[in-house]
């Protein structure tokens, strides 16, 4: 069966004014580089054919036409151009030069005159593995050299007239740039990033592997792992959503290359192959492709369903996001997100916490539990991830608020021997100071970056939690600082302690309430179209909502119920039902 891919376009945004575009046009830069014709586009800027007029030979000349890097990120710019330059490979893109025109860096490269991989794809398993091996020596060779690319998909690889595969456009701009702009667009192309490169933490070259294992994943299937119109609903689906298994798309691939896929997109790095050589040595293998050599994955039915996706609550996720920026430009904030079990209060609050990442916040995710919770408990979760050791957040902090917060994570304590308690008060002076102190801890971390803290099914929240809740939403109202509380309202009866403060937040108009409800048949449609990949008829939709009453926990598990009971099955390649 040939493996052919199907075209989508890549989300990213651009800088680049239209006006420079015609402008470039026959100038010359640095008295050498004449710049003749467009020959693409990129997120962070354009690519020119020029004539070297000094070497007599014609070259790509790439214009960052960013003009929000700034003078440092220019300057970062041009040195890591500089060791890039250095990488000599059959299967890169050589660097030849990099300097300024008009404060703009551009980077001069070879010029390659042929095809992207987005404009011909391979078509079957052979080619792709040649494909995969070039492109996986060109890493191997980078990474070597302590060179990440940050940027590995279709559009950055080129086929030579000869068959020879260049890497190119090695991710120099992504690295110093904002993952997401002021008005909410992501920079970069979401499908190809790897989870802890969206998420803005340490990249290193097993980043780049999980990039080609998306190239392999859409060559062998057709597709891409995970797809949205909306790049956070891609990057949330790389960090939280199951993967399909690329065999379970296309039962042609064989055992060993379906695994090798799995591996190189492994959420966490760790659990990916170590290193390019690696890739290279599995791709190399001769029994790679006999489908007897390598054991069989066994997945089920349940496999092929797309889970961890949201649908049908855009309204509602744009308003969190209205908020997360307002809080972000220093109006704290307090969201309360309800709605009835199943009903997507955790699914949303991740794809806030999502957003909050990809813009460069700091999020800590709390939980309450019906079994009980100690003192504080939520609060204590949030302090233990933001104050361990571990945490790389460089607080300096005096001691006594050290002390106050020791005494909800006390099992922090061994790392913080030299802290000596606080001198004892009234029970209430002392919950004060220890709310004063708590409150001075999430200012001091909020002043680092906007900061999102979350406590998860909040009706099952101590006392102690929701006073101290209180306090934080009314002494964070001038801070980049966020507040998300999820609870059921079913489990809100009699006199909760919540209910007094969902009372007095309403009273003082502290916070933002949203409250979700059931889908709608045709949201419900959208649900099943997601998680089948397919369209449904219209009397299958109808029969799941008038089970479901739009629940989407209960729609997902109706669906899992008919699969397991064989009512709904996969043959062909597609999904069918009796009559």
């Amino acid at each position: 069966m040939p493996l052919v891919c199907k075209q989508h376009t890549p989300i990213f945004h651009q800088f680049i004014p239209k006006e420079l575009e015609k402008y470039m046009i026959g100038k010359t830069l640095n008295e050498r580089y004449k710049i003749t014709s467009e020959l693409g586009q990129g997120g962070m800027g354009t690519v020119y054919r020029a004539h070297d007029e000094a070497l007599n030979r014609d070259v790509a000349v790439k214009l960052m036409s960013n003009t929000k890097l700034g003078t440092e990120g220019r300057n970062r710019l041009m040195g890591e151009a500089q060791t890039i330059a250095q990488l000599n490979h059959a299967n890169i893109v050589t660097v030849y030069d990099v300097g300024q025109f008009d404060a703009l860096p551009y980077i001069v490269m070879e010029l390659v005159e042929g095809k992207t991989l987005r404009d011909d794809m391979p078509d079957d398993i052979s080619s792709s593995l040649s494909v995969a091996k070039q492109i996986a020596a060109a890493l191997a060779h980078a990474h070597e050299h302590e060179v990440v690319h940050r940027d590995v998909k279709p559009e950055n690889v080129v086929l030579d007239p000869d068959g020879t595969v260049k890497l190119m456009d090695f991710g120099i701009a992504h690295s110093i740039s904002s993952r997401i702009t002021t008005d909410g667009m992501v920079i970069g192309t979401v499908y190809y990033m790897s989870p802890e490169q969206a998420m803005g933490k340490h990249v290193d070259a097993r980043s780049d592997l999980y990039s080609l294992g998306v190239m392999l994943y859409e060559f062998a299937t057709g597709e891409v792992p995970f797809e949205d119109n909306d790049p956070i609903a891609v990057i949330s689906q790389h960090i939280n959503a199951p993967l399909i298994p690329a065999r379970a798309k296309n039962a042609d691939i064989p055992p060993g290359l379906d695994t090798l896929i799995s591996n190189l997109l492994e959420k966490n790095p760790d659990d990916r192959p170590a290193s390019a050589e690696d890739v290279i040595k599995i791709l190399g293998d001769p029994l790679l492709l006999d489908t007897g050599a390598y054991p069989v994955q066994e997945f089920s039915l349940l496999d092929r369903i797309a889970r961890g996706r949201i649908v049908g609550r855009k309204e509602e996720f744009e308003e969190a996001r209205a908020l997360w920026r307002k809080a972000a430009a220093g109006q704290g904030q307090l969201l309360l997100i309800s709605g009835e079990p199943g009903v997507g209060k955790t699914r949303l609050m991740r794809e806030i916490a999502t957003h909050a990442e990809v813009s460069g916040g700091q999020v800590f995710i709390s939980e309450s539990f019906a079994e009980g919770n100690p003192p504080y408990g939520a609060i204590g979760q949030i302090v233990h991830q933001a104050l361990h050791p571990d945490a790389p957040n460089g607080l300096q902090l005096p001691d006594f608020v050290l002390a106050d917060l020791l005494t909800i994570t006390p099992e922090l304590r061994q790392h913080y021997p030299d802290i000596p308690p606080n001198a004892a008060l009234e029970p209430d002076a002392e919950r004060q100071r220890l709310f004063e102190n708590v409150t001075t801890f999430f200012a001091t971390l909020a002043k680092k970056a906007p900061l999102l803290l979350v406590i998860d099914d909040a009706h099952w929240s101590d006392s102690g939690t929701l006073f101290l809740m209180r306090h934080l939403a009314r002494r964070t109202q001038d801070l980049q600082l966020m507040l998300v509380a999820t609870y059921r309202e079913v489990e809100l009866i009699g006199a909760h302690p919540l209910n007094e403060m969902l009372l007095e937040f309403n009273r003082q108009r502290l916070g933002t309430r949203i409250k979700l409800s059931r889908l709608d048949l045709e949201k419900t449609r959208q649900l099943l179209e997601a998680l089948f990949s397919e369209d449904v008829t219209a009397d299958f939709a109808e029969l799941v909502f008038r089970e479901t009453e739009g629940n989407p926990f209960f729609v997902e598990e109706v669906c899992k119920a008919l699969v397991e009971s064989g009512a709904l099955y996969y043959q062909d390649g597609e999904w069918h039902r009796p009559d």
